[in-house]
């Protein structure tokens, strides 16, 4: 017998008529974990629920619904059928918190595990190399993460070699892929090392929460970068590292000086110290000028040439302490310059860091804050006025 072939719209129909008719998808309830949380600006939330084997997507217009990522749930409502995508979600009209799911209290000893044993201890963060001359970047060729970070670095530092760590980012392997990554770039003396991958949900990018890479990246040294996710993700492989990017991007950005910055400051610099040696001849001249003027003011003959020789023996020592200044001056500026090309003060705000002000003075420890301060942060490209609304540890 030949089966009946039907259109996708047919079988979809199908089901959603299966769905809609069948009592036990119009009220029923269901426990699970929380992720993949999005609070929209509409009034509704979307959400998944998942167990060690499956998850199921949600959907509550609730006003309140106080739930986190991690939380465990159980909640109330009906099945709904979309045709046009044929998927299904759970329509939540009511629900009731349990406590945290199993992924978040794993993340949750891992993190205290980690933190006794000294992982993210800020006074072994190794420094980010200024001037790289090599970067390794552990990520999947195939992916827009690493293009964007290419795109960025070549465009402020073409001058650094970048080396591309093909590795699986998602699914089975990725730990022991991420581990040998960090292994074989630091064996290749890279002064960089990024880790880098697009956005996800959160089982997607739970991987990171791996002991076996956190070691790895602890135990490494070379200065690591990690970039996992979007900005408000957080995964343990962040905590390690020495230094966490938001995105991709930023990644790129905190991993090399912008070029162009260190010229133009270096030319500035140079202009500042040019003044500064037209004021010095200048201020000697005025004294040479106001002795001579007192060697013409005393009449005697003897004087006047006492004076004369006195004259010819400051003029000459003016002139070597002259040269000697000047020497002095340019000296200094080409040591100066060099330090300028090593660590200058745009370079540092291009690579992530900021300046924060409070009225006329610089902020230095949140002892000088209170609740209620304007604060002001000097950022590489512009400034960002912030309200002072919490303390945190």
């Amino acid at each position: 017998m030949k089966l009946k072939t039907l259109t996708v719209s047919q079988v979809n129909d199908y089901l959603a008529n299966y769905i809609g008719t069948n009592p036990i998808f119009s009220n029923m309830s269901v426990g699970g974990e929380v992720f993949n949380l999005k609070k929209t600006g509409y009034g509704y939330t979307f959400l998944s629920l998942k167990d060690d084997e499956s998850k199921l997507n949600a959907i509550t217009y609730l006003e309140k619904f106080d739930v986190q990522e991690g939380d465990f749930i159980t909640v109330s409502g009906k099945i709904s059928f979309y045709k046009k995508s044929g998927t299904y979600s759970i329509i939540i009209n009511s629900y009731e918190k349990r406590g945290q799911g199993n992924n978040y209290e794993q993340f949750k000893i891992l993190y205290e595990k980690l933190e006794k044993l000294g992982y993210f201890k800020y006074e072994l963060k190794k420094p980010i190399i200024k001037f790289p001359q090599k970067i390794g970047i552990i990520t999947s060729a195939k992916g827009a993460a690493v293009k964007d970070i290419i795109s960025v670095i070549n465009r402020r530092y073409p001058k650094v070699t970048l080396i591309i760590y093909d590795s699986k980012m998602q699914g089975i392997d990725v730990e022991n892929n991420v581990v040998q990554g960090i292994n074989t770039l630091s064996d290749l003396s890279v002064d960089t090392i990024i880790i880098s991958r697009g956005g996800g949900d959160t089982d997607d990018l739970s991987v990171f929460n791996s002991q076996l890479i956190a070691k790895a990246v602890f135990d490494c040294n070379v200065p690591i970068i990690s970039a996992i996710g979007h900005e408000i993700d957080y995964v343990i492989c962040d905590f390690v590292a020495d230094m966490r990017a938001p995105t991709p991007s930023i990644a790129g950005e905190l991993s090399v000086p912008n070029l162009q910055e260190v010229y133009d400051t270096i030319d500035n610099f140079e202009k500042s110290i040019n003044i500064s040696y037209k004021n010095i001849i200048n201020l000697y001249n005025s004294k040479i000028n106001s002795y001579r003027f007192l060697i013409q003011s005393n009449t005697p003959y003897q004087k006047i040439n006492q004076k004369k020789l006195s004259l010819l023996e400051l003029t000459s020592f003016i002139e070597q302490a002259y040269k000697d200044k000047i020497q002095s001056y340019k000296d200094r500026l080409f040591y100066m310059s060099s330090i300028l090309q090593e660590n200058n003060y745009n370079n540092i705000l291009s690579k992530g860091f900021a300046l924060v002000e409070k009225g006329d003075r610089f902020i230095k420890t949140t002892e000088d804050l209170a609740l209620g301060d304007r604060l002001t942060i000097r950022l590489k490209d512009g400034n960002v006025s912030v309200l002072v609304e919490e303390f945190k540890s």
